[in-house]
């Protein structure tokens, strides 16, 4: 049967990125002391070279299916696809992974809850670099308008997200977690009853930020606990008050 797919195109150009997208597998990822399972969503791509029509699409799956179903880390998941594609079709890959990440929070009155940050990493056989991303939702309290209405102000859902160089590291997305949630006027809760509404809510006034605030002190702690690392930190504030949203970010090294 005739492979059409190495033939040459009508037009041959090279292409940057040919592959599949929102391909979902559940994964369980187990490195004591940690054991979770996780819905990710894979997408991976070759760079298709200008002499080739089309890429073998069934191959992507064939790649993603012979991973284990329980690995390390989010992290080598990506590094495995892309590893093997580059066996299987000769030509470097990129795979990106997205998912949702259950962690535990303590509530003000000391139980735990069950919230979810999303993860994401990225490799690429190119350059053989590696990424680990966290997103998480917190509470940002605006430090002006509590000086100019003696103590009110008025607050809003924050987001922070983290992109950290994990080449040739790990680390683990917990720790990246628990700074986020250090960074800002105060971590969300799924569940408060009204003395704990009240001790948050109280929280968050004695801790007013800017989104620059906790741009700062998010990378300030990142610096701490993984110096050295190349990083990128977003805040954006989901303001209350107004119709647009503003936002901070910061890229360097650690």
């Amino acid at each position: 049967m005739k492979d059409v797919h190495i033939t040459k195109p009508d037009h041959e150009l090279e292409l940057e990125k040919v592959g599949i997208e929102g391909f979902k597998r559940i994964i369980n990822i187990k490195r004591p002391p940690y054991n979770y399972h996780i819905l990710v969503t894979i997408s991976s791509y070759i760079t298709l070279p200008s002499n080739q029509k089309g890429a073998h699409m069934s191959r992507f799956v064939e790649s993603i299916n012979n991973i284990p179903n329980e690995i390390s880390s989010i992290k080598s998941l990506a590094e495995n696809i892309s590893i093997n594609m580059l066996k299987i079709h000769g030509f470097n890959c990129e795979t990106e992974i997205i998912g949702e990440l259950p962690f535990k929070k303590i509530k003000p009155n000391g139980e735990e809850e069950i919230a979810i940050a999303k993860i994401f990493t990225k490799f690429s056989t190119k350059n053989n670099k590696s990424f680990i991303g966290i997103s998480l939702n917190g509470v940002l309290a605006c430090p002006c308008s509590k000086e100019l209405t003696n103590g009110l102000t008025h607050n809003q859902r924050g987001e922070l997200t983290v992109e950290i160089d994990v080449t040739n590291y790990n680390i683990e997305p917990f720790g990246i977690i628990d700074i986020c949630n250090k960074s800002f006027s105060s971590p969300t809760f799924s569940l408060l009853k009204r003395p704990e509404e009240k001790q948050v809510v109280e929280e968050i006034h004695q801790n007013p930020k800017f989104v620059e605030d906790a741009n700062r002190k998010c990378v300030a702690l990142l610096k701490e606990k993984y110096s050295g690392r190349r990083c990128r930190v977003k805040c954006i504030s989901f303001e209350s008050i107004h119709d647009h949203n503003v936002s901070a970010e910061w890229k360097g090294v650690l």
